[in-house]
C-alpha cells in the first residue's frame, strides 16, 4: 500500500531536511521552498497534507493558505503551520488551517501533529460519504442518492394510462397500489438499449406520491467519501433550470465525472400533483 503524501514548504533547507528525516519511512515526502512552488504543487500532487511555513520568498504562508481554501479542488487538504510566529499561525487557524506546531518541535511533536490531521481529515471524509446507486439510461449515465430510492425490480408487466405526457402513460401493481411509471429515456429524449423484459424500475417516493422509473440497468449501491463529490454548490451553472433543485454534486470516478440526481429531475413542475388525477380512472376501474 503507497505511503500518504505530504507536502513540506519552508525557505529553510535545515527546517526541511529536519521534517524530512523524521517524517521520511511514514509517508512520501516532497518539498517547496517558496509560496508560489507551494500552491504549484499542491494542485499537481494534492497531498493528503502541506506544513506549511509563513514568512517565505513569492508568497507568504498566509495567502497560500486561504487560496487554498478558496479553490474547491485544493479546500479539504488540511494545513499544519509550522512557524514561530505564533500570532500569525493562530490567526491562521481561523482561515481554515487544521494545527499549528510552534518552531523549534521536537520528532514525537511532529509525527503526532501529522497524524492528528490526517485523521482529523479521514474522519471528515467519512462523515461526507454518500450511498448511490448508479443508473444508465440509453447512452447516459448518471447517479441517485440511494435514500432516496424505495426499491429496485425487474420490470413488471405495465398497464396503459388513459392520459398523461408522452413519457409517462403506462403504471404498474405494485402490492395492490397503482402506481404510475415514467420513462426515463422518453424524457430524456434518448433510446432504451435494452429490452422492455430487462430493464428496471426504481421507485421512489416523492412528497408522499411514489413513482417508478425505467431505466435500462442499475449497478448494486456504492459507497463514496465526500472526497469524491464535488457538490452542487461548487458546480458551475448548477443554478440554470431544472439543476437548481435537481442537482446533488458530481460524482468523479474512474476517471471522469456522473451527475449525481435527485429522481424528481425528471418530473415536470406540477406534475406530482397531478399524479392522484392520472391514475383517478384506474383506481375507479379496480373497485368497481
Amino acid at each position: 500500500m503507497s505511503l500518504p503524501t505530504l507536502l513540506l514548504v519552508d525557505d529553510s533547507d535545515a527546517i526541511l531536511a529536519l521534517e524530512r528525516a523524521i517524517l521520511s519511512g511514514h509517508y512520501t515526502i516532497h518539498t517547496a521552498s517558496n509560496g508560489r512552488e507551494a500552491l504549484d504543487k499542491v494542485g499537481r500532487l494534492h497531498p493528503a497534507a502541506v506544513l506549511l511555513d509563513l514568512s517565505m520568498p513569492e508568497m507568504d504562508g498566509d495567502e497560500v493558505l486561504q487560496r487554498m481554501k478558496a479553490d474547491a479542488g485544493t479546500a479539504d487538504i488540511p494545513v499544519i503551520i509550522i512557524s514561530s510566529e505564533k500570532q500569525r499561525a493562530e490567526a491562521c487557524l481561523g482561515f481554515g488551517a487544521e494545527a499549528f506546531l510552534p518552531k523549534p518541535f521536537r520528532a514525537d511533536e511532529l509525527l503526532a501533529r501529522v497524524g492528528e490531521a490526517l485523521e482529523n481529515a479521514r474522519r471528515r471524509s467519512r462523515s461526507g460519504a454518500m450511498l448511490v446507486l448508479r443508473l444508465n439510461v440509453g447512452e447516459r449515465e448518471f447517479a441517485v442518492p440511494l435514500d432516496s430510492v424505495k426499491e429496485v425490480l425487474l420490470q413488471p408487466l405495465t398497464r396503459p394510462l388513459p392520459t398523461g405526457p408522452s413519457y409517462l402513460r403506462e403504471y404498474v401493481e405494485l402490492r395492490g397500489q397503482a402506481v404510475c411509471v415514467l420513462d426515463v429515456a422518453l424524457r430524456l429524449g434518448v433510446e432504451h438499449r435494452v429490452p422492455l423484459p430487462e430493464r428496471m424500475l426504481v421507485v421512489i417516493e416523492a412528497e408522499g406520491v411514489q413513482l417508478a422509473l425505467t431505466v435500462d440497468t442499475v449497478k448494486d449501491p456504492e459507497e463514496f467519501q465526500a472526497g469524491d463529490i464535488d457538490r452542487r454548490e461548487k458546480v458551475g451553472g448548477a443554478e440554470h433550470g431544472l439543476l437548481q433543485e435537481g442537482l446533488v454534486g458530481m460524482l468523479r470516478t474512474g476517471g471522469r465525472a456522473l451527475p449525481i440526481l435527485d429522481p424528481k429531475v425528471f418530473i415536470a413542475r406540477g406534475l406530482l400533483r397531478d399524479l392522484p388525477a392520472l391514475l383517478a380512472p384506474v383506481e375507479e376501474e379496480r373497485s368497481a
